[in-house]
């Protein structure tokens, strides 16, 4: 048996332990932080340990990995005992990577958590969409230069299973999508403030009779600033809903646009994830409306088309 190490890097949420795991079946040590503790330097000692004791010789290290000099340990270790070792690089979009960690949040708490309650948890795994960003700003991309024999990108694919996500849906924004202010101001803080934009409610109804669920999204960081509060906002959009005469589920986020501390507020994808898996939807049947970049970047990120509100509504 030869040995070898294998290296698994890539952005946080990027399906690092799912590569590892297919290793791990074919009879590979894994080695990997989050389950060990200590720095990328300490899980040489672990791999250094376990060849002595065992004689294990091949291991599969899962980890972000970030600079070369993050990986320059183990692969002088590699090279003093005569290990070979592969560099296995998940490429991945930041938008997929964000996708993955509020799935992994829905699939662990079946929902996506507060700011708050990303922060106080203990669960491996769980960190704000800032750790993300800040792995793009920092990451060297691995190159065989550096002491790999080999180094393989991998480009990542998110699977979506068509036999159980197979329904549709429009998502909708609702400020300059579904209604405007009678006051002139860009966001309703009173129900009567808001008037139905021409043409939403029997275009929507026409999708509604084509088979099409219909789910709201929107951003209301007004509530952190403690401009609303959360039974104002309720209100209005209850209020919304009943101008149009239809009704249907939406979710908010009431967090602050900066920083970026959550997974609910677009352009994060998270409300578009919590909608895919609560309702089985196939994305590439679903279609976002909304009136800014941000509804689109959702879009992206959720695999939805995405329609601005001007042409979806025009008749």
């Amino acid at each position: 048996m030869s040995k070898e190490i294998i290296i698994i890097m890539g952005y946080p949420a990027s399906g690092k332990t799912v590569l590892a795991r297919e290793y791990q079946g074919r009879g590979y040590y894994r080695i990997n932080r989050d389950e060990l503790g200590g720095s990328l330097t300490d899980l040489v000692k672990h791999v250094e340990r376990k060849h002595a004791e065992n004689s294990e010789s091949q291991f599969v290290m899962d980890n972000t990995y970030p600079t070369v000099e993050s990986r320059q340990s183990i692969i002088k270790w590699a090279h003093d005992n005569d290990f070979e070792i592969h560099c296995k690089y998940i490429s991945i979009d930041v938008g997929d990577a964000l996708y993955n960690a509020s799935k992994r949040l829905i699939d662990t708490y079946g929902k996506l958590l507060n700011p708050e309650e990303i922060k106080n948890t203990k669960e491996v795994g769980v960190y704000p969409p800032v750790v993300i960003y800040k792995y793009r700003k920092t990451v060297q991309t691995p190159k065989k230069e550096e002491g790999f024999h080999s180094v393989e990108k991998i480009k990542f694919k998110r699977k979506i299973d068509k036999a159980e996500y197979k329904n549709k849906a429009i998502i909708l924004d609702y400020d300059g999508t579904l209604r405007k202010t009678k006051s002139g101001e860009r966001y309703p803080s009173t129900p009567e403030d808001i008037e139905i934009l021409p043409n939403r409610a029997q275009v929507l109804k026409e999708y509604q009779e084509n088979g099409y669920l219909l789910l709201g999204v929107s951003n209301q960081s007004f509530v952190a600033k403690g401009d609303f509060t959360i039974e104002q906002l309720i209100e209005c959009f209850e209020n919304t809903h009943a101008l149009l005469g239809i009704d249907f589920e939406y979710k908010f986020c009431p967090h602050p646009a900066f920083p970026q501390i959550c997974y609910c507020r677009k352009p994060m994808p998270g409300i578009g994830v919590e909608y895919i898996e609560r309702y089985k939807l196939d994305p590439s049947q679903c279609i976002m409306v909304g009136d800014m970049k941000v509804d689109n970047t959702f879009a992206n990120r959720c695999g939805f088309q995405f329609v601005h509100a001007d042409e979806f509504f025009t008749k």
